[in-house]
């Protein structure tokens, strides 16, 4: 499987990562473009910029070389908490940041624990969160992939310490085969999910689809089947955030016993395995 890389030139994040991977990992220029922007190759793993940003891009995987599609990215939030953040782009209601209503995309779960886990290693600072995002906004596309980011705000995006970890963490992705999970999907919780970190930072499990507190009115037994379908490497269970889940705990539980997959009830530091 051959990864490829993909930021917008409307990024600003994504601008400053590619520099870093020019600048300090060796991809060079090549004489080849695409949609008027040059392409950059490492060991024959291409690097390409779009004029459009990345989540308004459905289909790119069908104009590009590759099995699976990083996309380095900002990440812009109204709290400007700075934050380095992973996700799977899809979206369990409607499409209202590019992608189609109610599509979830192939997940890349152990890819994003192995990348949240190098973050952790190689940043000293202090300032960023390390934390991974509910499943959201486009595109949508068929190919598996990944969302790595830059949070919240232009100051961030544009800091070169910034832009070099997370450079530093895609050449290490993409140059070495990941080791394999067994994957979760996770429901009830945040749009930065701590359960979701906790299990990528703390477990033997790696998270794909997370489907958050505020997107729960939508989840049916259609979109739990396709968030598993969807979720990558070997899939093992559903996680519960069950303080998460609010109100909504027995119809989610219903809706999974119904369909005979296998939960775990996470509560706190304890959890409650349910068949």
């Amino acid at each position: 499987m051959k990864p490829c890389i993909i930021v917008s030139a409307k990024d600003m994040a994504g601008m400053n990562i590619r520099e870093a991977l020019v600048g300090m990992h060796g991809f060079r220029e090549t004489t080849e473009t695409f949609k008027g922007n040059p392409v950059f190759m490492k060991e024959g793993i291409k690097l390409y910029t779009l004029t459009e940003e990345t989540i308004h891009s459905d289909g790119i995987d069908e104009e590009i070389e590759g099995d699976y599609i990083i996309f380095a990215t900002r990440h812009k939030s109204e709290a400007g908490t700075k934050s380095f953040t992973v996700h799977v782009p899809g979206n369990w209601g409607k499409a209202e940041a590019g992608g189609k209503e109610k599509t979830l995309c192939n997940a890349l779960p152990s890819l994003m624990k192995e990348a949240l886990n190098k973050i952790k290693n190689i940043y000293t600072g202090e300032d960023f969160e390390i934390v991974q995002e509910c499943t959201h906004h486009g595109p949508a596309i068929d190919k598996p992939c990944m969302f790595i980011e830059i949070g919240s705000k232009e100051e961030e995006w544009k800091r070169q310490d910034a832009g070099e970890v997370i450079a530093n963490v895609v050449n290490f992705i993409v140059m070495n085969k990941p080791k394999k999970y067994k994957s979760v999907v996770v429901i009830g919780g945040g749009h930065y999910n701590q359960v979701a970190t906790k299990l990528m930072l703390d477990s033997e499990f790696a998270v794909g689809h997370i489907c958050p507190k505020y997107a729960l009115a939508s989840l049916d037994a259609s979109l739990v089947k396709q968030a598993i379908k969807n979720n990558g490497e070997e899939f093992c269970k559903v996680v519960l955030d069950w303080k998460g889940l609010g109100p909504e705990k027995q119809r989610v539980s219903k809706i999974l016993t119904e369909l005979g997959v296998k939960f775990e009830k996470y509560q706190g530091m304890g959890k409650e395995e349910e068949d």
